[in-house]
């Protein structure tokens, strides 16, 4: 059967009939009709699956929807199969456990918000890809992402998928450069609805399989099992910004900069998390208005070609900062960056919800200009 959909030009450049691709295979939707793309393409298509933690001697059980549990590492294997494509299955546990869950740890107990996915994306998984990539002699990587990198310039140019509320852009952010150099993502040029259509039409079992909304390796979202007994994980007051007592928290790692829901207190007015004072244990809550800030500082700042600038945008440039994945975007007025990688950056109006640790990404219309960690927020002032 013919793929269904039309294959964009710009694809079918990069991926001339006879070209090696490593894919990477979850057992998931978006993943199988990749690998359908890539057959229509001609492509000479090799699968693999990474096995994070699972059949490990650790105690971190991934569950039954996880991308590396063991139904899903079988139903990938019975995918390339179907399509006649080789596949293994590769273990990726240590690095995983020191790039990926101890930082996680490590930055919820200094009660910090990390994002495991941008760790992952950049020093574990596509990283690894490419190294399988080139051992095997096999020119591009390909995963079932939903973005866009455009290879027709000197460097690639990471773009945003075209359906925007899939766009995983943001959690590929931080990828290397050189490392997208051998990147592609079939499924940047279509939305998910066309991408389940496809995989109906193609009779593929996990065309209506739901998608993992969680941390693969923090199942049903409680993340508490992985903590010790520290000083995050201990109980403790709820304080408004004068100091008054209003409630007790269940320990700083169920909380973060901007979140409303699960505080367990009654108001008169909507109270949302404004700072974790992990020294003293408490956790700093008030009105909306209270978490309004115009500045945003962030640390381990690249930007994605060698000539980003470092005093701001260029004259009638509009550059926009995603502060998390849902996000919107704020206009930026103006940066200041140094040579470590540290930003300072003033936004055009206030914003809330800037918790340090997350991932904070620039863009300008759809190309990813830069990215790197919010350390914290504040208002920027004029002499600055």
């Amino acid at each position: 059967m013919a793929f269904p959909l039309e294959i964009p030009a710009p694809l079918r450049r990069a991926l001339p009939p006879g070209t090696g691709v490593l894919l990477g295979i979850s057992g998931g939707v978006d993943s199988a009709v990749a690998l359908a793309v890539l057959q229509e393409l001609g492509c000479d298509v090799h699968c693999v699956t990474f096995k994070n933690f699972c059949f490990s001697e650790e105690d971190i059980v991934p569950d039954e929807q996880s991308c590396c549990s063991l139904d899903a590492i079988e139903e990938a294997g019975t995918l390339a199969r179907r399509f006649g494509a080789r596949h293994w299955v590769h273990s990726v546990e240590r690095p995983f456990r020191q790039e990926v869950i101890d930082p996680f740890i490590g930055d919820y107990a200094a009660a910090l918000t990390p994002n495991p996915c941008l760790a992952c994306n950049s020093r574990v998984r596509f990283p690894e890809f490419v190294r399988l990539a080139r051992q095997q002699g096999l020119p591009y990587v390909a995963t079932g992402h939903y973005a866009r990198i455009d290879h027709s310039g000197v460097h690639p140019r990471l773009l945003r998928g075209l359906d925007p509320g899939k766009d995983q852009s943001y959690f590929l952010a931080q990828v290397p450069t050189d490392i997208l150099r051998g990147v592609v993502f079939p499924l940047g040029w279509w939305e998910k609805p066309a991408v389940r259509h496809a995989a109906r039409e193609l009779g593929i079992p996990m065309a209506e399989k739901k998608d993992s909304q969680e941390i693969c390796f923090v199942p049903d979202g409680d993340r508490a099992f992985l903590f010790g007994d520290g000083a995050a994980t201990r109980e403790g007051e709820i304080v408004d910004t004068e100091g008054r007592v209003l409630g007790r928290h269940r320990g700083l790692i169920h909380y973060t900069v901007g979140q409303r829901r699960g505080l367990g207190i009654a108001a008169p007015e909507p109270l949302y998390v404004l700072a974790l004072e992990l020294e003293r244990s408490r956790l700093v809550v008030g009105p909306r208005h209270q978490l309004a800030v115009n500045g945003v500082a962030a640390d381990g700042f690249r930007g994605a070609q060698p000539d980003f600038p470092a005093t701001g945008p260029a004259p009638g440039q509009t550059v926009v900062a995603r502060l998390r994945h849902r996000h919107r975007g704020a206009i930026v007025e103006k940066w200041r960056l140094d040579e470590n990688g540290r930003l300072r950056l003033q936004l055009a109006g206030a914003v809330d919800g800037a918790a340090p640790g997350q991932g904070l990404v620039l863009y300008e219309e759809d190309e990813v200009l830069g990215a790197g960690r919010i350390t914290g927020s504040f208002q920027w002032k004029d002499k600055e």
